[in-house]
């Protein structure tokens, strides 16, 4: 039997380095086609020119084209991406820049020229679903499957209701053209793989046919295996602090919640790397930020709960998918239990004012939470099971080439 041919398009490449929870996901479903004699994988990845021969050693002996970011030879050519950055009526909603237009399809002319046709090309994150015209273009008879890690229009529509003023207004149209974009990209795709379960419903709304849709369990770092010991002190809070969405939430925690509190013996810790200044100046001794550290597992066996009031996002949040396997409370609102269909009070609390978190916070300390943690750890190894998901979409790719 012939070998699948499958180009795959991401936005990263599939390094150990990119510690997110997207990063992951990718990587993992990736190397686990590489692995498997049933597919050839080419591959074609953005990547920070200053890393590309780091990222280039690590890849090998993969075939791999790489659109460089950060090049010094480009910064004239810079003046041509001004337009993709700040009109919101982009024709690629901003997330391909029209230098990075060129270099795509230079790219898939090469292949032709050299007689590659690929039988299915997967794009990964919504930032390569965009691209699905121009590849229909090119590749005509491929089947394309598009890896949905957020379904970035809700993202954006929770970015106009929480800003005010000029940026809302700029929010509001860039959220109607980027949703106009991303829905007539998904429609052209032969397969669309949302890692939301929630998002199901909302694509097939969208007018995508359910037959198409196919959710992909993302892949998580299981913390199982922590051994927990509360010491009634700290509060957790956990995410890439470099991100509006997680720092902006350590925030409103820090002003409305943190207050409430009685006792002078808790202790909010921040962890995750990069913090802005904007969070590092409300650092004092109730307040620790660590930025990046080598193990986060030490946190999550000691902090009593942890906490995840977000305020923005959209998407499954993988960090509270790992956070309940650590058996650790975990106290969150709609926002932060998206996707993952667990029940309040008997895997989690759902908490939406900073009086309801000021109260779990206080049973927590009491220890009032400890069986709610082990049902969150019992729920994730139930309900998220990643080797079943790679099979299912290598079993999904596999039917669409005998279409």
């Amino acid at each position: 039997m012939n070998k699948i041919e499958i180009l795959w398009i991401s936005r990263y490449a599939p390094v150990k380095s990119d510690c997110s929870a997207g990063g992951n996901t990718f990587r993992t479903y990736y190397n686990s086609f590489l692995n498997d004699k049933r597919f050839e994988v080419r591959l074609i990845t953005t990547c920070d020119y200053q890393l590309k021969n780091d990222v280039r050693k690590e890849l090998e002996p993969t075939h791999v084209d790489f659109i460089y970011i950060g090049n010094p030879s480009d910064r004239l050519k810079k003046i041509v991406n001004i337009e993709t950055k700040y009109n919101p009526y982009n024709r690629y909603a901003g997330f391909v820049s029209n230098l990075g237009i060129k270099r795509f399809t230079k790219i898939f002319s090469k292949y032709i020229s050299e007689g590659y046709s690929p039988q299915i090309v997967i794009l990964e994150w919504t930032e390569r679903v965009v691209l699905a015209s121009t590849i229909k273009m090119y590749f005509p008879n491929a089947k394309i499957v598009a890896s949905e890690h957020d379904v970035t229009f809700i993202g954006y529509e929770r970015k106009k209701e929480y800003f005010n003023g000029v940026k809302k207004l700029y929010w509001n149209e860039k959220y109607k053209n980027e949703k106009k974009k991303e829905i007539q990209a998904l429609k052209i795709c032969d397969l669309v793989l949302p890692h939301n379960p929630d998002n199901v419903d909302v694509l097939k709304n969208c007018g995508i046919a359910e037959d198409r849709i196919c959710w992909l369990i993302p892949a998580y770092n299981d913390l199982s295996q922590c051994n927990r010991n509360s010491n009634g002190i700290d509060i957790l809070f956990f995410g890439a602090m470099s991100r509006p969405e997680n720092y902006l939430s350590a925030i409103w925690f820090i002003d409305n919640v943190m207050p409430l509190l009685k006792s002078d013996n808790y202790r909010f810790v921040i962890l995750g790397s990069r913090p802005p200044e904007e969070l590092k100046k409300r650092e004092c001794t109730k307040i620790v930020i660590t930025g990046f550290v080598e193990s986060i597992v030490p946190y999550f066996e000691k902090s009593m709960c942890m906490v995840a009031p977000l305020v923005l996002g959209a998407g499954i949040k993988v960090k509270i998918i790992e956070a309940l396997s650590s058996g650790i409370p975990v106290l969150t609102n709609e926002i932060g239990i998206e996707g993952i269909h667990a029940e309040t009070g008997r895997d989690y609390l759902l908490c939406r004012t900073p009086e309801e978190y000021a109260e779990a916070i206080q049973k927590a300390a009491n220890g009032k939470l400890d069986s709610i943690g082990e049902n969150g750890r019992r729920f994730v190894s139930t309900e998220f099971n990643v080797e079943g998901s790679i099979e299912n979409y290598k079993e999904r790719i596999v039917n669409l080439c005998l279409k």
